[in-house]
């Protein structure tokens, strides 16, 4: 994900005060100031998502999407609920973006079935030559150009990366501000549950997979800067990471539905 170019932060010296008064007031001026604002938040959550948002979503269309989720935050908000606005908000937006990656992520059915066949000839592979394939391996192996590998495996990659965020639960629930307290302990015992399922799901890769996923998720790093620490192609890691996130979302499914994704 590109560098984004956005508005610099209005300095407000009691931004919640503000919001107060925008509660009684209702005032637009107000609340276009807290826009400003806030907007620093929207540019903060997007750049610790840039390792799985699709690159092929030009970054003001994400900030576009952000803006529109401050905005409506600002209005649903209710500073007597106890949770700060910060913290608010980076549920919402982190939820909203995850939403509309939903959206975006639809994949059409040639994809679906390219990606029965991609999971399959890779599993062939695999057991033929008893180590992980190449890309130029699997697309021989499929019949198919390089470069329509390529193309299928950023299309399949956006929806798989999204699959695999809500499977494990990191993108919080878009609602009220003391959502989160409300919780039941039963589902924080499942998630202590799935965090243990996905611990031993991630120990069953290859140790370029764990790289590659580490690099990713815990690192917050693209997929070109990914490349750049390993030293090989942008394209060799996103064929690596598509790969690993296949055998997470069938190894979490199976742990949480009992079955396999297809």
């Amino acid at each position: 994900m590109t560098e984004m170019r956005l508005p610099d932060k209005e300095k407000l010296a009691d931004p919640e005060g503000l919001m107060r008064a925008y509660k009684k007031n209702g005032d637009l001026t107000v609340r276009n100031q807290l826009v400003m604002h806030y907007a620093a938040a929207v540019k903060s959550t997007l750049y610790s998502m840039r390792s799985i948002l699709p690159a092929n979503i030009q970054p003001e269309e994400w900030f576009n999407q952000g803006i529109l989720t401050l905005m409506d935050c600002i209005e649903k908000y209710d500073p007597d609920r106890g949770a700060s606005f910060g913290t608010y908000i980076f549920k919402r937006l982190r939820g909203a973006m995850l939403s509309y990656m939903r959206k975006q992520s639809w994949l059409p059915y040639r994809v679906r079935l390219a990606r029965r066949e991609i999971q399959k000839g890779r599993a062939e592979l695999e057991n033929q030559l008893m180590r992980e394939a190449t890309a130029q391996e699997l697309a021989d192996h499929l019949g198919m150009a390089a470069k329509e590998l390529d193309r299928y495996l950023v299309e399949i990659g956006s929806a798989d990366m999204l699959s695999f965020e809500e499977l494990i639960g990191v993108g919080p629930q878009a609602g009220d501000p003391g959502a989160a307290e409300a919780q039941a302990v039963d589902q924080e015992l499942l998630k202590d549950e799935l965090k243990q399922a996905l611990a031993e799901a991630i120990d069953q890769l290859s140790p370029k997979e764990k790289q590659v996923i580490a690099l990713c998720y815990y690192e917050n790093l693209n997929l070109r800067e990914i490349g750049e620490v390993l030293g090989v192609s942008q394209q060799r890691i996103s064929f690596i990471r598509a790969g690993a996130l296949t055998k997470l979302n069938q190894r979490l499914s199976n742990y949480l539905y009992g079955r396999d994704e297809g």
